[in-house]
This record gives C-alpha cells, structure tokens and sequence, in this order.
C-alpha cells in the first residue's frame, strides 16, 4: 500500500514535466497576433525491473521506474510501454498585441497524455481514457522601460534551467512506473535537480541590460510532507521566488548561459513550527560551435530531491520539526554531427539529514532531425539508488522513439 501512496504522489508530481513549445504558425486578428504550435512524442520502451536487482524493495526513485501502480507492487522482469517521453503532448496557443505602448500577451497551453489511465489516474484498461490538462494558462505587460510582469499558472524559476536544458527533455530519461505508464517519465527529476513545478504566480521581470536579466516573483505556496506522512499547513506566507541570469554570444561559434535561482517560504508543522523551505541552484552552459556542455548544482533544505516538501521521503521530522537536506548536481555533454546530435549525461541527488538516499543516473542518447520538425531518438539510462540502511535498487531503461514539433 506504501509503494501505491507513493507513486501515486509521484505522478501527480511528474505528470506536469512539460514546458511550452514556440508557436509555428502565426496570424493576424485585427490588431492581435495569434500563435498556435505544440508537439506529439510517442516512445517505446524497455525497462528492466530484476527483483534481485531491487535490494531497497522498489521504495526508491529508482525502484519507482517498476513500480505497479494498479497492484501497489513492484514488477519483476522486464516491461514493455508504448508513452510520451518527458513531456507530454502539447497544443500552445498564444495571442499578443502592444496597446498604449505597452506589450501584452496571452497564453494557454493543454497537455495530453498517450497512455489511457482510469479515473484514478492509474494506469488504464480497453475504452479508457487519456489525460488533458491546461497547465500554463498566464498573462504578460510590459515593456522596454518597465520590464515585463507575468500572472497567472506557469512553471517556477527554482530549477527550471537545468531541465529545460537536459538533453532528455524530448528523450526519456528515467522512467516512471513502466509496469503501466503514466502522463510523463521522470528525465532528470529527482536524480540531478528537483522538479521547477507549475505554480500560480505574479512576477516581474526587470528589463534586459547587456545580457543580465532578473526575475522576483511570489507564489502560491505549496505543501510540504512530514514524516508521518500528513502534508503540512500553509504558513501564511506566499513562495518568495527569484533568478538572476547572463547569456553571451561572442558571434564565433561561442555562446553561454549562466544563472542562479532561489526560493523561500514558510509551512506550518502539527506540532505549531513554522519553518521554512528553502533551496538554490546554479546552471551554466557552453556552446562551441559543435560542442555543448552544461551543468548545475542545487541545495535544498525541508525538500527531498525530487521537489517541495518530500513527495517520496519526508520533507520535515513531525515530532522534532528539523528539516531534511538536499543536495544534487547534472552534468551533460553533447556533440553534433550534422543533423544527428550524441549526448552523455550524468546526475546524482542526495538527501543526507533524516532520510539518507542517494541516486544515481547515467543516461546516452542519439538525435537525430530527420526532419526541421520531425527528431527520431534512441536513449539508454541506468539508474541506481542506495537507502542508507535498507539497500540500493538497480534499473534500467532503454527508449526508441520520435518527437514532432509545430
């Protein structure tokens, strides 16, 4: 029953591991331009769950790639999936004008999953159902002097670099309850950064000066997980997020990015605490010419590592209030010849205060662009994680698939 809970927490997490897509096709209404884009990615994939292989008996990240979800139980063989891959399918839609010289924007994207799923969000049987969600529904204003303001349900700035930059992105990654998929798989989540989550939110962002730019927002705090298992209670304070970053273009083939990111805010514990969870992160990559290299690190602190508040292993102690700790870097390199793109990445997280885990991930891919729109994918992932005095799960994943962007 405890791997059921657990799982089923997971994938309310990871079914939102979706980022918008730029509209393809654009057209005028009157003063409006409208946009419209998205993707379909379908993959197939291999995962192979060895109960020798599952020392720690599936209760971890990487035990959660076999975990059963109509069972509660763990699969022992290998199984076989037909899914998206991190992100789910998408239909963006964008409208934006300028009026009284300021720029407005609006946008609202719905995502989709492949595999049916029943009413309980598990996996699904004959005449069942996909999953539809509108997950980024927000509103932009702004302008040069001013800088731009955002309101409405888009993804955090806390951790949103290293995935939107993780090779596995349109891949694979790590898998997710592969015995019956869900919405998404996992990528990198939990493994070399926590989820940036999509979040209500109003921010603003101050105008872009020689490559500097500067994000501050509130947010619409979420539940945190104690120990004995009960969410925490709002601690009546809004999320407190921010990022500052820096891109370059030497014009020689030479470009780069480097940010930081942080966020803040309180919850309340049954015994009355009020502590805060906090984390930060760094990212950089580099681009020459042919060649990329990108890596972040992050620290957390009343989060486990796969986000807020400890969706597989507490967050907080329920009797004492002390905070879990968390730590974890990526580091990914990739080279392109011609139109195919090879990729190695490498990620661990721990978490290294209450509950002592750490997971391991090695994922190599192949992408090649058939088309401008059109990219086939092989990817191969092991995952490892070891639970300090319980035992270490083995998995491993292998996906062939293909994404079309429009």
């Amino acid at each position: 029953m405890r791997k059921k809970q657990i799982a089923l927490m997971v994938a309310a997490i990871v079914a939102a591991s979706s980022l918008s897509t730029v509209s393809a096709a654009t057209w005028q209404a009157g003063d409006w331009e409208l946009g419209l884009g998205g993707n379909v990615n379908t993959f197939y994939t291999v995962t192979q769950c060895d109960s020798g292989d599952l020392g720690a008996n599936g209760g971890t990240m990487a035990g959660l790639a076999c975990a059963d979800l109509d069972t509660g139980t763990v699969a022992d063989g290998n199984t076989h999936s037909v899914s998206n891959g991190l992100l789910p399918a998408s239909l963006n839609f964008s409208a934006k004008t300028k009026q009284n010289g300021y720029d407005l924007s609006g946008n609202v994207n719905v995502y989709y999953g492949m595999a049916s799923q029943d009413t309980n969000g598990l996996a699904g049987d004959a005449l069942d159902f996909s999953t539809v969600d509108a997950r980024q529904v927000y509103l932009t204003f702004g302008n040069d002097k001013m800088g731009t303001v955002k309101a409405g349900r888009d993804f955090g700035l806390f951790g949103f670099d290293p995935i939107i930059n993780d090779m596995s992105l349109i891949g694979n990654g790590a898998t997710f309850a592969s015995a019956g998929p869900g919405h998404t798989t996992l990528g990198g989540l939990g493994y070399g950064y926590v989820y940036t989550d999509r979040l209500a939110q109003i921010n603003w962002t101050a105008p872009k000066k020689g490559g500097v730019e500067a994000t501050v927002g509130v947010f619409n705090p979420l539940d945190g997980v104690e120990s004995n298992g009960s969410s925490t209670r709002d601690g009546g304070q809004p999320g407190i997020h921010g990022k500052v970053s820096y891109d370059w273009d030497k014009g020689n083939g030479v470009k780069g990015r480097v940010s930081a990111s942080a966020l803040s805010q309180k919850v309340q514990l049954a015994n009355g605490d009020k502590p805060s969870i906090n984390g930060a992160d760094i990212f950089a990559k580099v681009d020459i010419n042919n060649t990329s290299l990108a890596g972040s690190y992050y620290q957390g602190k009343g989060m486990d590592t796969l986000g807020l508040g400890g969706i597989i292993f507490p967050g907080f102690d329920s009797t004492t209030g002390e905070a879990e700790k968390s730590k974890g870097y990526m580091a990914q390199a990739s080279y392109k010849m011609g139109n195919t793109k090879l990729g190695l990445n490498l990620s661990q997280s721990k978490q290294t205060n209450l509950t002592k885990v750490k997971n391991d991930k090695v994922t190599v891919g192949v992408y090649h662009n058939l088309t401008d729109s059109l990219t086939l994918i092989g990817e191969a992932s092991s995952q490892k994680s070891n639970l300090d005095g319980v035992g270490t799960d083995k998995t491993g994943s292998v996906a062939v698939g293909a994404m079309l962007s429009f």
